[in-house]
């Protein structure tokens, strides 16, 4: 499989508009609060390296005010980055200042507004998805116009592979969809289910509550 196939198997049981063409080139849009909530492939260039492609989902959010917030990944280093953080009074908007250690310690979070973001990170919901999603980025970013249009996006942060970090995206489709019995075919819609829906699950459940958390409390 690909991830367009496990991304067309996943909108063939949930819904959703689906969009594809050539290979890993899918896209899925859903509804989060009746704001559209797209998932697909983020493609960025590692110049010698090729292409790398990073799983991400986006969802548009209006604010009364401009605000910017990125929650990193969970990394061992962001934990000593952290405990710098903790004996300054922060640095280019870095701060560890957050609470709830447990979810915050090893993430190094940057915000224009250390006040709200504090009551973003009181969210139950959003901290239990981040617990959820270690190793996931989650970014907020003023639009264009004056309607206080922002984009929240979250982001892998390793790149996908054909079975990239904790995501299965499945054999190769191409020697299954030809050589492969309908045992085998079915094996893998099975496992697709089993490890590629749940995973995707967890990453939109922390989309979704990232929106919740945002539009909680009036900025």
């Amino acid at each position: 499989m690909s991830w367009n196939e496990c991304l067309y198997a996943y909108h063939k049981k949930y819904g959703g508009q689906f969009l594809a063409g050539e290979t890993d080139d899918a896209m899925l849009i859903l509804s989060h609060k009746d704001r559209p909530l797209a998932v697909d492939l983020s493609l960025v260039s590692g110049g010698r390296g090729g292409t790398f492609s990073y799983i991400r989902a986006r969802v548009p959010v209006t604010l009364a005010r401009p605000y910017s917030l990125t929650v990193g990944a969970k990394k061992v280093l962001s934990g000593g980055v952290n405990a710098v953080l903790k004996v300054t009074s922060g640095v280019g908007g870095f701060s560890a200042d957050y609470g709830f250690p447990e979810v915050t310690g090893k993430r190094l979070i940057r915000s224009d507004n250390r006040g709200f973001t504090k009551l973003v990170l009181g969210s139950l919901e959003f901290r239990n998805a981040l617990l959820a999603c270690p190793g996931d980025r989650v970014e907020v970013r003023p639009g264009p116009g004056e309607e206080g249009l922002h984009l929240i996006t979250v982001t892998t942060a390793s790149a996908a592979a054909s079975a990239g970090g904790d995501w299965y995206l499945g054999t190769s489709g191409e020697y299954t969809g030809i050589y492969g019995s309908e045992e085998d075919k079915a094996r893998e819609a099975r496992r697709v289910e089993e490890e590629f829906f749940p995973r995707l699950e967890r990453f939109l459940d922390l989309t979704r509550a990232a929106y919740n958390a945002i539009t909680q409390w009036p900025i």
